[in-house]
């Protein structure tokens, strides 16, 4: 959530309202009193530039988590940032008679913060001093806010540089998953080639045992006809013989009788 918020400022494309709500105010200024040190500059120099950043962030989300704008994390400091300065000025005006009437029970709990009139936090035999006269200070406030704003945008910024190498590297996976996917359809269509050529091998044997068994049944074929000839032949000799003993047989008769 909070490296949403880093971003930059969505809410106009969201729907709601880009002016922050009476709830959502409220929310801020009670965070604000419960973190003075975050409201009031002059406490800051003792917190760390991470847990300010850290506060912010939480502040964000519970801002953002009620009904209303949605802002992101410079969006609301921005917003507190103005939102101080226009009750200080508010406030003057009153003071020096400019402006009538008074300032109203959240606008002025937003002062007491800007004055650190905090009870919880205030000492004895400190005199406070209004945030709206020290010129300094408002530079100093400003100087570091902006330095917040842009470890934001250094953070958005090294955020979409590892958001582009997560995509490069996205794509790389998908090309290395292309080119495993050909690889393995390369090595079905092999395996496919090695059967069919597994089968024309199978194909090729069968027709040589046909071939053999063939060759074979001709040299019987050849062998049966060999000894029908010779039967042939056996049987022309025999009717053959037969024949010139019954011619001869006649004429030895009739030498007999003369």
């Amino acid at each position: 959530m909070a490296e949403m918020l880093v971003d930059g400022e969505n809410a106009d494309s969201s729907g709601r309202v880009s002016r922050p709500t009476l709830a959502q105010v409220k929310a801020v200024v009670e965070f604000m009193q419960k973190h003075p040190d975050l409201a009031h500059r002059k406490l800051r120099y003792g917190v760390s530039h991470q847990k300010f950043k850290k506060l912010w962030i939480e502040l964000s989300n519970i801002a953002n988590s009620i009904d209303g704008a949605i802002k992101s994390t410079k969006g609301w400091i921005k917003f507190w940032s103005d939102k101080r300065r226009s009750i200080m000025i508010k406030h003057k005006q009153i003071e020096n008679g400019k402006l009538m009437g008074s300032l109203s029970p959240l606008e002025q709990k937003i002062l007491d913060l800007c004055e650190n009139k905090n009870p919880g936090r205030s000492k004895k035999g400190v005199k406070q001093e209004p945030c709206d006269d020290d010129d300094d200070n408002d530079s100093l406030d400003d100087i570091f806010t902006k330095a917040v704003e842009n470890d934001f945008d250094n953070q958005m910024f090294a955020n979409e540089a590892e958001e582009r190498q997560l995509n490069t590297m996205e794509k790389l996976v998908d090309v290395m998953g292309q080119q495993a996917t050909a690889m393995s359809q390369m090595a079905q269509a092999a395996m496919d080639n090695s059967k069919a050529l597994e089968r024309l091998a199978e194909a090729s044997h069968i027709q040589a045992l046909a071939v053999d068994r063939l060759a074979t049944t001709f040299e019987t074929i050849s062998s049966s006809i060999h000894d029908v000839r010779n039967a042939l032949l056996g049987i022309d000799y025999t009717m053959k013989r037969c024949y010139s003993t019954t011619a001869t047989q006649p004429r030895q008769n009739t030498n007999i009788f003369s």
